[in-house]
């Protein structure tokens, strides 16, 4: 199915859904979901913040991204996961749903910053490189930079002057920028998979579990 940005182009799909969310939880009457689930949209904002600032160091460049990659992404997977194991009658099995939906909300959005490279614009549902056109330094590129370090400069300046995108498209394609965030993203699945393996087997925990062979496979 097609996505937010597909069907509402001129919409802002994100901020609805949350608001919408947000209208939902409010009726939902148990405080410690409520509790729980509140902390997404505290996390969304941190994230967006977050989001406009850039470092120089690699390093530090990715500890910054996988930050903004769980505020932004994974806490939402994450949050949902533990709401759902409130009712557990061992309290613990909620810390092992939280890690699960963490490590699969980061896996999702690496494959999903893997994609803005290798899917066409029709396959995403949005512009391909848009990430980039947003100024955004996303694992493939950060992975890049190692054997291209004349794209920390680009990544200083957002990819704001003219000619920039293409270029950091090239040196991307020129690295292992993308088997690299394809690779963290491996890692991740595998430590969701593990998680997963600390939780009560059953059809729903084995549904879960082909949730990361999509997150890995999917195309667009």
């Amino acid at each position: 199915s097609s996505g937010i940005n597909a069907e509402w182009p001129l919409r802002p799909g994100g901020d609805y859904i949350i608001a919408r969310a947000t209208s939902k939880l409010a009726r939902l009457g148990c405080s410690a979901t409520i509790t729980i689930l509140s902390s997404v949209i505290r996390d969304l904002i941190k994230g967006e913040i977050q989001q406009l600032n850039r470092g120089t160091e690699h390093d530090v460049m990715f500890e910054m991204y996988l930050e903004k990659t769980y505020l932004k992404t994974a806490s939402l997977i994450a949050h949902s996961c533990q709401a759902a194991a409130l009712n557990s009658p061992r309290p613990h099995l909620q810390q092992h749903a939280f890690k699960f939906g963490r490590h699969l909300g980061i896996a999702f959005q690496l494959i999903d910053d893997m994609l803005d490279f290798i899917s066409s614009s029709e396959e995403l549902g949005k512009a391909a490189g848009s990430d980039l056109k947003l100024g955004l330094a996303t694992a493939p590129v950060l992975y890049a930079s190692v054997k291209h370090p004349q794209l920390r400069d680009l990544i200083a300046r957002g990819f704001s002057k003219e000619g920039d995108v293409e270029l950091a498209f090239r040196l991307v394609s020129d690295s292992p920028g993308i088997p690299h965030t394809r690779s963290l993203a491996q890692q991740h699945c595998e430590k969701a998979v593990k998680e997963l393996g600390r939780l009560p087997d059953c059809q729903q925990n084995r549904d879960l579990l082909s949730l990361c062979e999509i997150v890995l496979d999917r195309t667009s």
